[in-house]
């Protein structure tokens, strides 16, 4: 069994050393331009990205994980495969060790700009700690010896992109799952400084800030820019407000932090990489992330690439019984 405590702040020192790599790409605006790679299609049609900063971060968490806790299992997934296009175009597979000459040579074959590789390298093998009292809560939980981990490096690449006030929904997610279930979150907001991270594990319920009290009469609901214009429609009829920010982490974190009551979505548009980690911590404080079509049923994680099915995350249980009413 692996002690909670440790674990946690491992992961809050990878987090911060994500945010630490995004902040640095993203300083650069030349430099964020010459690291962005184009990937698929969304839903929506348009073009959906990575950049370096996303692989980079993917590959460290992979590696700091693994590297941590070497007698334990920890299968690391993500949205990004851990190859970068060369400037000729080649695919590079960015494998990262505990040998900095190695990460340089690696990304001379990405950038051939001896000096970005230096700064990068060096915000790569940068070990950062973090230091959150809160972490003490944990001390004794024993997590599972086998544990998967689902991380969206960057999410809101798009907003990461753009820059400016867009920056402000762009988050970094680490979801930890065992058995389908979210137990372990954590989720950083580069640009803002700000780090939630939850635990809930047989029991023991734990968070690093307080479940939100929410006196409003007039319940917010974050929806998908994909959403139809039927289903806001309805609920504005029903005297909620609908707000669409970009980013599903940074919607998730609504619920979190209080800013939303739920968060809606009825298309295939999300991923486990984006909701598992919010998911853990929204437990943590007794809410649920459900499907719509069963709301009985939480979202199950395992290691599919497929879309969600449609959802709604709340701390009201009663409330999303009653919004999903509305909706009918």
């Amino acid at each position: 069994m692996m002690d909670a405590k440790e674990f946690v702040q491992c992961l809050l020192n990878l987090s911060e050393q994500a945010s630490n790599l995004a902040c640095l790409v993203r300083d650069d605006e030349q430099l964020n331009e010459r690291l962005t790679a184009s990937k698929s299609k969304r839903m929506n049609g348009e073009a959906d990205f990575k950049t370096l900063a996303d692989v980079l971060i993917q590959c460290t968490f992979s590696h700091g994980l693994k590297s941590k806790f070497p007698n334990h299992q920890i299968n690391v997934r993500g949205e990004e495969d851990g190859k970068f296009p060369s400037e000729d175009g080649k695919q590079v597979i960015l494998e990262i060790t505990d040998d900095v000459q190695n990460t340089r040579n690696l990304l001379v074959k990405v950038l051939n700009d001896k000096s970005i590789v230096e700064k990068l390298s060096g915000a790569v093998h940068k070990h950062i700690e973090v230091h959150d009292d809160l972490v003490n809560k944990v001390a004794g939980v024993r997590l599972p010896d086998v544990l998967n981990v689902w991380i969206d490096p960057i999410d809101s690449t798009k907003s990461f992109i753009k820059g400016g006030e867009n920056l402000e929904s762009v988050t970094v997610l680490v979801g930890v799952h065992h058995e389908g279930v979210p137990i372990v979150g954590v989720m950083t907001y580069p640009f803002s400084k700000q780090q939630i991270w939850g635990v809930c594990f047989e029991g023991s319920c734990v968070t690093s800030v307080p479940k939100p009290v929410v006196n409003s009469m007039i319940k917010t609901v974050f929806v998908s820019n994909l959403e139809t214009e039927q289903n806001r429609d309805k609920l504005r009829s029903q005297g909620y407000q609908v707000e669409t920010p970009t980013g599903a982490g940074f919607k998730l974190g609504g619920i979190i932090l209080g800013t939303a009551s739920f968060y809606y979505v009825s298309k295939k548009s999300t991923y486990q990489w984006d909701t598992c980690g919010p998911h853990a911590i929204i437990r943590a404080m007794g809410g649920e992330v459900v499907h719509i079509a069963t709301p009985d049923t939480a979202i199950f994680y395992n290691d599919s690439m497929e879309p969600n099915e449609g959802f709604v995350a709340y701390l009201d249980r009663q409330g999303a019984e009653k919004l999903l009413e509305s909706l009918k």
